[in-house]
């Protein structure tokens, strides 16, 4: 069963030297469950610079991976204590991504919840800064969900 939800983002990053960067978008987005995982969907704006982009996040317990497809495909992957590389790509090329993801909770379910995940960034093997993402995933009033 697939249902339609709101889906609340915040992220800050921490940039040595520089000044907290943080950006909240809300926008609806599509939640179902396969195999075990849930899955939030969503279309990227001209907000968030991605215009043309779809992004997924799979929840596997102790996993998130965001997967975008489109005019700036990437995956990430973050698991608590971890560290992950993966490639990014932007209007301006690819480049290696680093994630290290010191906490990653969550409680979405099919009624909604919340995805908190802290890590830091390395491009190219330095670090650039320190992230914590949130999502807030919430039914749409009146959603009873959709085959």
């Amino acid at each position: 069963m697939k249902k339609d939800v709101w889906l609340s983002i915040t992220s800050t990053q921490q940039f040595e030297g520089c000044d907290v960067d943080k950006v909240d978008l809300v926008t609806t987005a599509t939640l179902y469950q396969r195999r075990g995982k849930y899955y939030i969907v969503y279309e990227e704006s001209e907000l968030t610079g991605m215009e043309g982009s779809r992004t997924t996040v799979k929840l596997s317990g102790h996993e998130a991976s965001v997967v975008r497809t489109g005019s700036c495909p990437s995956e990430l992957l973050f698991a608590e204590n971890e560290r992950h590389v993966g490639l990014y790509h932007t209007p301006f090329g690819a480049m290696t991504i680093s994630t290290h993801t010191s906490r990653l909770c969550s409680t979405v379910g099919m009624n909604g919840g919340r995805l908190v995940i802290d890590y830091t960034l390395e491009v190219d093997q330095s670090l650039v800064g320190e992230n914590h993402l949130e999502m807030i995933v919430a039914e749409l009033p009146g959603d009873n969900g959709q085959d």
